[in-house]
């Protein structure tokens, strides 16, 4: 089966115009929303919302193919020959997949699937009449659809502008759908990025007790509500439908782009700013209005008249003359209605005068049949209400740059990287969509996404300084709302970031990103450079040696990078437990190194960050470094990945040994002690050859270096230094560091943690003398370690 559908989506998507690449789109900014109606004209509008006409990377293509079955069911992109479709009266047509599965307190209801024919009286008709007042939900759990219904019926009913009523198929010349006596329909539903043809018949379910178990209105011959429910639901996996919110539902009905704000989110916009934005949109027809109450506790939900977990429709915006701030409400039941200030109840906010200005009759509304209408105050909106949902007619944006993608679960960090670049000062949109091929209830496993910018022109590594941080959420609907306040010539650039919480499976989705007035560039972020080396390494009991305030720091692992190319652009990043901050150091050597001068230092990663750390390095210059992968404290045991890549392939990566590998360890004990005379520091105190001296005695030829690790902490400032003697072991009276034959950090003295190292030598046999030194005249205990590929002797000279 699952074969047959990928067969025919193929056939479809591969007669589809594939593009070479996508370029850069350049279009523009959003709509200022805080407006009176008569403060802004309508846009042309130029993009094509037909996603079978549009041109597609080859990509973008499997994307939309693997996006197309959903729940075992294919549903093809929507092409514009689709609204032309010829549709045969003359035989019933049955929908090959079947009747759509209903919840077992459903089934218990469940007499028979009828057409229309079989229940209601009088012949069917499409539409009698477009009203939210006249839908009803049945035992479907679908409220907040049935609320997206009413309130497209009310914008449709008070623009007489289709916006409902258009995605079913058939329709007459005039664009009016009608009933097709041969039982098919094509409703066009947004889902996984594009518009898509979902195909139903018109069979219903019907109930013992002779009415519908589904949605429809208060006329029993009227289909519209019916056929849209359940294309809607058949995408969605049936009629046992889990449940979602209601600016989804208008997004998959409208295409209209949906934002969600929370009631109880005390970062959100303020009071004032949420009801200016619903009073100009709402007068100006710009955007659809639904709100949804949370958890409640069962006796607070009946004394206030609402629903817990509920979706309602706003049918109406006002604000009197008095300030009185009031919402028209519909509760999707047809019944139920609300029991607080400005309810039926509620005679003393309803005075005469109010009702007057309002067009409400208190005293009729209270003797007529409960229809689930109510008028509510916005304080009480925003004390007993969760969640306000609002979707925005895409006709208030001139221009639009969609774009199709798949991460697969294997691939890189848990984020997508996009750059932005608005030429003027704009607002804008991006609504993030993930792709939806499954029914998600509340026990499955959930995929929590966000879209995060930041204010720069590269790729993002860190988290932090967004300019807009977004919110993680397992609504399949993530917008992001900019107002940019641009440089003076224009350069703005901006990266989006998509993020998962966690990644857990690959996934598809889709960005779009909606403007007006002044050109964008929209393009996926340059990507890291193609030529990578991973390494795969652990901090061990022996080489967790922590940050460079610890002796410890040289036993960690360190790598020699060697570059052979010219002006080599880098990138290297360090993945590791989250629990330990971590840090990358590039260090101009190429062997191993137990302290990191400024001048050494090539590049680092910053401040210790955990779990993850980078290094960029724009033209790299041929030559050897080293690279040390560190957690900020010691003992620190842990697997790790390290990744290096260049633009270049003419790179080298080599794990360096640890210090002293493969050589022989000799060990002298000394001490810089005031009593006898041996702690006299530097040269610059006159007395420097009065410091500890150590014979070295080789009998071949040697390679060595040696190590000074002073066992006090704080380390003072140290030097080691090597020198040929006399035959007699005599030394020249000026001797210092800047003579020796060796020395460590070329004569300089250093307080490292891990002490003073002179550089590795090849040396003739015979006797040498090496000098520990501190900078001032200290008291302190050391050990000197000479490290030599073959045996040596050391013996101390004074």
């Amino acid at each position: 089966m699952e074969e047959e559908l990928m067969e025919e989506m193929e056939s479809f998507l591969d007669a589809a115009d594939v593009a070479p690449a996508k370029q850069a789109g350049v279009h523009t900014s959003t709509p200022q929303l805080l407006r009176s109606p008569s403060a802004m004209q309508r846009p042309v509008i130029t993009y094509e919302d037909d996603a079978g006409d549009a041109k597609y990377t080859a990509e973008e293509v499997d994307v939309l193919r693997r996006s197309s079955v959903v729940n075992g069911r294919l549903f093809q992109p929507w092409i514009a020959s689709d609204a032309y479709e010829v549709f045969s009266p003359h035989e019933q047509y049955i929908d090959p997949d079947g009747f759509l599965s209903m919840s077992p307190k459903q089934m218990d209801k469940l007499d028979k699937w009828v057409r229309p024919t079989g229940y209601g009286t009088g012949h069917p008709v499409m539409i009698a009449t477009i009203s939210p007042y006249v839908i009803v939900q049945d035992v479907v759990t679908d409220c907040s659809f049935v609320a997206s219904l009413c309130i497209t019926a009310a914008f449709e009913q008070r623009f007489q502008k289709k916006l409902i009523t258009k995605i079913i198929y058939p329709q007459d010349a005039s664009g009016n759908p009608v009933v097709n006596s041969g039982g098919r329909y094509n409703v066009k539903l947004w889902a996984n990025g594009v518009p898509r043809k979902v195909v139903v018949d018109d069979c219903l379910p019907l109930g013992y007790n002779g009415t519908l178990l589904c949605s429809c209105t208060t006329t029993s011959n009227e289909l519209w509500v019916s056929i849209i429910e359940k294309a809607y639901l058949k995408v969605n996996g049936g009629y046992d439908f889990p449940g979602s919110n209601s600016g989804i539902d208008l997004f998959a009905l409208t295409g209209w782009i949906p934002e969600s704000l929370s009631f109880v989110d005390a970062s959100g916009p303020t009071s004032d700013v949420i009801w200016q934005r619903l009073m100009s949109a709402y007068n100006f027809g710009d955007c659809l209005i639904t709100i949804a109450t949370g958890d409640m506790p069962p006796d607070s939900a009946r004394r206030v008249g609402l629903v817990p977990s509920h979706a309602y429709a706003v049918l109406n915006v006002l604000e009197t003359s008095c300030g009185v701030r009031l919402l028209r409400v519909k509760n999707p039941w047809n019944r139920k209605r609300w029991k607080g200030p400005y309810s039926l109840d509620d005679t003393q906010h309803w005075t005469p005068a109010l009702q007057d200005e309002v067009g409400f009759d208190l005293d009729a509304a209270r003797h007529a049949k409960d229809d689930g209408l109510f008028w509510i105050d916005f304080d009480s909106v925003q004390e007993h209400f969760n969640a306000l949902f609002l979707n925005w007619n895409p006709e208030l944006f001139q221009y639009r740059y969609t774009v199709h993608k798949h991460w697969p679960v294997e691939m890189g960090p848990a984020n997508d990287t996009y750059n932005l670049a608005p030429h003027q000062v704009v607002s804008i949109w991006i609504l993030l969509s993930r792709h939806v091929t499954a029914v998600e209830t509340p026990d499955a496993v959930q995929q929590f996404l966000t879209l995060h910018v930041y204010q720069q022109a590269a790729r993002v590594y860190y988290p932090n300084f967004a300019f807009a941080r977004g919110t993680y959420s397992n609504n399949p609907h993530c917008l992001t709302c900019l107002d940019v306040d641009l440089l003076p010539d224009g350069a703005t650039s901006f990266v989006l970031v998509a993020s998962q919480y966690e990644k857990l499976t690959s996934l598809d989705y889709t960005i779009s990103v909606f403007s007006t007035d002044e050109p964008f560039e929209f393009t996926a972020a340059p990507a890291p450079p193609l030529h990578k080396h991973t390494l795969r390494d652990q901090w061990t009991g022996t080489t967790a040696g922590g940050c460079p305030k610890y002796g410890s720091f040289l036993h960690n692992p360190q790598y020699q990078v060697v570059v052979t190319d010219t002006l080599t652009d880098v990138v290297i990043t360090l993945e590791a437990p989250v629990q330990y901050p971590i840090n990358l150091r590039l260090v101009r050597d190429g062997q191993r190194v137990g302290a990191v001068s400024k001048k050494s230092l090539h590049a680092q990663s910053g401040e210790y960050r955990p779990g993850f750390c980078y290094i960029e390095v724009k033209d790299l210059s041929p030559g050897e470094y080293t690279l040390v992968p560190s957690t900020f404290e010691p003992h620190c045991i842990g697997a790790f990945v390290l990744t290096i890549a260049a633009s270049s392939p003419q790179f080298h990566v080599y794990t360096l040994p640890p210090e002293g590998h493969g050589l022989v360890e000799t060990l002298a004990v000394g001490k810089w002690n005031m009593a006898a005379g041996t702690a006299v520091g530097c040269s610059n105190f006159g007395r420097y050859l009065l410091n500890p001296q150590y014979f070295v005695q080789l009998s071949a030829v040697t390679r060595l270096f040696l190590r000074l690790r002073p066992t006090r902490s704080p380390v003072p400032s140290i030097n080691l230094a090597l020198y040929m003697c006399g035959p007699n072991g005599q030394l020249d009276p000026s001797a210092n560091p800047t003579t020796a034959i060796g020395t460590s950090g070329n004569g300089c003295y250093t307080n490292s943690a891990s002490g003073a190292r002179t550089p590795l030598l090849t040396l003739s046999p015979g006797t040498y003398v090496a000098i520990p030194s501190t900078f001032e005249p200290i008291q302190a205990d050391f050990d000197l370690v000479v490290y030599s590929d073959n045996p040596v002797t050391i013996s101390r000279v004074r």
